[in-house]
């Protein structure tokens, strides 16, 4: 039995030593390295489709909230001063832009990725009062306007968005004058008063207002906005008084012109 065991041993490692044995060795330990190596391949693969996954939830975003917005609103005052008549030109030029500031809500369509709908409403005016003689003249000009808010959230980093978007809406831009006695006594009959008259001049538009805002979340119950936009519109009809259509009023009497602005907005928001 020893000898038979010696003798299989020794043909055994003969065997090995022969170079088909070696060539067969080798071949194995290829093949077994390449179907690691693929089975590597495969892991990295999961690996990698599971980071672009956390990149994505990594990439959500949810806001729904409501504040203050208020901007600046660069109507055409040029064309204005050099078009509107008496006694609606303000004694001197009206100038732009007039401050503009009103609220703003929006709310995120969760189910058609960052879309996000909303409202906005806001107003400014400016007026001029000057006094000749005995008498006191004021001009005065209104801009307001309520749109419907629709935009599309892209997160850049963790708190912070761009929002490309549209807003749809109406507004009236509106003059006033009046004029009065500067000074009256408390008549003892009553009979003196109500000599101011002011008269309006105004018209409804309609607005279209492409805008950019980039967004920033300071917790996740506040964020704050910065916004730029231009007021493309189309005026409506031209009353006085609200009682007298006027006809022929000149197109650079309008509303048009770019806007930019600041917004505080309390709800709750997630960028991550």
């Amino acid at each position: 039995m020893l000898r038979k065991f010696v003798f299989v041993s020794s043909a055994t490692i003969a065997t090995m030593r022969s170079p088909l044995f070696a060539i067969v060795w080798i071949a194995v330990a290829v093949v077994g390295t390449l179907a690691q190596g693929q089975g590597g391949s495969d892991q990295l693969g999961e690996i990698t489709f599971e980071e672009l996954q956390d990149k994505q939830a990594a990439a959500a975003y949810f806001g729904i909230g409501a504040g203050y917005v208020g901007g600046l609103w660069y109507f055409p005052a040029t064309d204005i001063s050099a078009n509107l008549v008496d006694p609606y030109k303000m004694h001197g030029n009206y100038t732009a832009p007039i401050f503009a500031s009103g609220v703003s809500g929006f709310l995120t369509l969760s189910l058609v990725g960052n879309l996000r709908i909303g409202f906005e409403a806001l107003s400014g005016s400016s007026s001029h009062t000057e006094t000749m003689g005995s008498s006191s003249h004021r001009a005065a000009m209104e801009l307001s306007s309520a749109a419907l808010q629709l935009d599309y959230a892209f997160p850049i980093v963790r708190g912070l968005i761009v929002a490309p978007g549209v807003y749809l809406g109406r507004g009236t831009l509106s003059f006033e004058h009046t004029s009065g006695p500067t000074t009256i006594d408390w008549p003892p009959n009553n009979g003196n008063l109500g000599q101011a008259v002011t008269s309006t001049l105004a018209a409804p538009f309609w607005l279209v207002r492409p805008t950019l805002s980039v967004e920033y979340a300071l917790s996740g119950y506040a964020t704050i906005r910065a916004w730029g936009a231009y007021n493309v519109t189309a005026m409506g009809s031209w009353q006085e008084n609200s009682i007298t259509t006027v006809n022929n009023v000149p197109n650079s009497i309008t509303a048009r012109g770019a806007i930019v602005g600041l917004g505080l907005f309390i709800g709750l928001f997630r960028s991550e």
